[in-house]
């Protein structure tokens, strides 16, 4: 049997980064993924922010697909919609993930990281991690499997996530031409769009259309538990959200759809680590979904886990990482904000007072006007506060 010093499953942000991270501690490491290549099975909003993941990797040649120049805040009531447009501060990317989950996994490999793929782990004894095609031994292995983490979960350091605990995440993605795509966008050179887009129709929900090189990717995600109960299927939901926006990709040719369940709990009510067993990325369901950010926790948490001596510093670390910080404060708000009756309130709120700006009569704000607004105001404002400290 193979003995190696690290053993990685996943070959994703957080499993690259774990990788990459203990090879350049001088560790031998082996990679496993499952798919054909690194990126394969993965979906995602595509987007980065470059200041996160410069703390792990070197960004100089990051295979990015656009640099943000804008990110359109969209609020959507069946009736009325409202925008705010921000400027990014700082270097914000949309990327694909093939190229970037492959990109990672090379800086892991150039370490001096072992990457097999088409290989499946179904089972981890001890030091022992039993694949399809055998078994290897590792001193530490490292679970960045991904948000359905079968390991971890038969392994006691996580629990099934519930329906009202995850989000469904669908998206298409249009191909067409780099001219085109810019024409659409009014995008110069490798200028790129977001647009966010916070909706209570046809249920609550997050979309977003972000732009590639040559591609406009569509995409909405709501908790499973509403979809469930108002008995959408998946590409429903993705089909009424997009109706408005055809025209942005009309004459595309639709290249890829894909669906993707998003934790929105785990650390650390799950175990980050047991034994020599450590857990990152969306398998310890971090991610942020405040900013829409799965990529930069699990880069964060993975580097952490490849370079912990021991499980208490692994725990102590996430705690002491803003990034992953920020995820763990933030569940509390994230929780409040779910639950449709608030997500419909706020996207009402925000319409109603922006068309009444613009209007230029603000004596009719009803929402404003609810009942019970005060208190609902302070708990989330209070919720809110704790997150940004």
């Amino acid at each position: 049997m193979m003995k190696f010093d690290v053993v990685v499953v996943g070959a994703g942000p957080a499993g690259s980064a774990a990788a990459y991270t203990a090879a350049k501690k001088g560790y031998k490491v082996l990679m496993i993924e499952r798919a054909s290549e690194p990126g394969a099975k993965n979906v995602s909003g595509a987007k980065i922010r470059e200041s996160t993941i410069a703390k792990v990797f070197d960004t100089k040649d990051l295979p990015f697909e656009r640099i943000v120049k804008n990110v359109r805040l969209i609020f959507k009531t069946r009736e009325t919609e409202a925008q705010i447009t921000v400027k990014p501060t700082e270097k914000l990317y949309t990327i694909s993930r093939l190229k970037f989950d492959k990109w990672l996994a090379k800086n892991a490999e150039n370490a001096g990281a072992i990457l097999i793929t088409k290989t499946v782990v179904t089972g981890v004894k001890g030091n022992r991690v039993i694949t399809e095609r055998g078994e290897v031994e590792g001193d530490k292995i490292i679970l960045a499997e991904g948000a359905n983490a079968l390991i971890a979960m038969s392994l006691g350091l996580r629990r099934e996530l519930k329906p009202e605990e995850t989000v469904l995440g669908v998206r298409e993605i249009y191909s067409s031409t780099r001219d085109e795509v810019a024409k659409r966008f009014n995008l110069q050179g490798d200028e790129g769009e977001i647009w966010e887009v916070i909706t209570d129709h046809p249920i609550p929900s997050a979309g977003f259309i972000y732009t590639f090189k040559d591609a406009v990717v569509i995409g909405i995600g709501s908790r499973v538990d509403e979809i469930i109960k108002n008995k959408l299927r998946p590409w429903e939901l993705l089909d009424m959200f997009k109706e408005p926006y055809l025209e942005l990709v009309k004459g595309f040719s639709l290249r890829e759809y894909s669906a993707k369940i998003i934790p929105e709990q785990g650390f650390p009510k799950f175990k980050p680590c047991e034994g020599n067993v450590y857990v990152a990325g969306d398998a310890l369901g971090l991610v942020d979904p405040l900013t829409f950010d799965g990529i930069g926790p699990a880069v964060i948490s993975g580097s952490l886990a490849g370079s912990a001596e021991s499980c208490e510093s692994y725990s102590k670390s996430l705690y002491e990482a803003k990034e992953i910080l920020k995820v763990i404060r933030s569940r509390p708000l994230v929780h409040e904000l779910l639950k449709s009756e608030n997500l419909s309130f706020y996207v009402h709120l925000v319409t109603d007072f922006l068309t009444s700006w613009a209007k230029g009569d603000l004596s009719e704000l009803k929402y404003l006007k609810s009942k019970n607004i005060l208190g609902k105001l302070v708990k989330h404002l209070s919720l809110g506060l704790w997150v940004m400290q």
